[in-house]
């Protein structure tokens, strides 16, 4: 039986664009209802949540790619996986002299000036644009940023397209101690090598006394592909990459169908 359902945002839960349908919303409050827990599993921060949550009925949510587990009723941090320092600020540094889009998350996400004013120009999907200029902190360097804050959850990188990220993320693949995946075609997203969603998953079901086989998950991304396979029953939207559907169980409709909201209707609602 259904006790928890894990969802992604963005291109799973969320129309094109970033709106929680009628739908979706409506089967959210059932759910609720029906006693489900709700979990957003996102590469978002929960600054990036904030005003969605009301609509989500979460009491918790794995953020930034499972780095950060959140009691969302006092925000207090059940879990927490940093990446290392040094070489991150390293990363940092080469990105910056990089005409890439280039952002830090730690505790708040960071970008400098050339990147918040080009957003679009440096490749960030349209529909993204708008929540990355409402809740990124500009500062004049990321490196001094990060340096200062000491820890990092998340550098996140969006190349010009898919031709310029296959010709330039060598420079930053490779490194043991990190963890690397996708939300998008063209983003790289660099944590620690201890990080992704099922990790983060994993420490909350267990905080919450919940088995895997009790848990519903759904996606989209690469970033997405070790929840599907970790949950009892993984779930890809039909717009998901082939990595995500690879690891589901089953393909619901696209995110712009309601996908994910027929398929909870259909596997959690009204458990027999």
């Amino acid at each position: 039986m259904i006790k928890l359902i894990a969802f992604d945002m963005d291109y799973t839960l969320l129309k094109t664009g970033g709106a929680l349908s009628s739908v979706t919303e409506e089967t959210l409050k059932k759910a609720d209802e029906q006693g489900l827990l709700l979990v957003p599993v996102t590469g978002r921060n929960r600054d990036e949540l904030q005003k969605l949550l009301p609509k989500l009925h979460a009491r918790y949510a794995v953020t930034v790619n499972g780095a950060t587990v959140l009691n969302l009723s006092d925000n207090s941090v059940l879990y927490q996986q940093l990446a290392p320092v040094e070489d991150m600020l390293e990363y940092i540094l080469k990105a910056e002299s990089m005409d890439i889009y280039t952002e830090v998350y730690s505790g708040k996400v960071c970008t400098n000036p050339f990147c918040y004013e080009n957003m679009e120009a440096l490749g960030m999907p349209p529909d993204q644009v708008p929540l990355f200029q409402a809740t990124r902190t500009v500062v004049p360097s990321l490196y001094d940023f990060a340096k200062e804050r000491g820890g990092v959850e998340k550098l996140h990188l969006v190349f010009h397209d898919v031709p310029d990220k296959e010709k330039r993320q060598h420079i930053f693949l490779g490194n043991p101690d990190f963890s690397y995946t996708s939300a998008y075609v063209n983003n790289l997203e660099l944590c620690s090598n201890k990080v992704n969603k099922a990790t983060g998953l994993a420490a909350l079901i267990e905080h919450l006394g919940i088995a895997p086989e009790e848990v519903m998950a759904l996606g989209d991304g690469a970033n997405d592909a070790s929840m599907l396979q970790f949950a009892g029953l993984g779930v890809a939207v039909s717009n998901a990459v082939p990595e995500a559907k690879e690891a589901a169980d089953v393909i619901t409709l696209s995110n712009d169908e309601d996908g994910a909201a027929i398929a909870i209707q259909k596997y959690a609602l009204n458990q027999s």
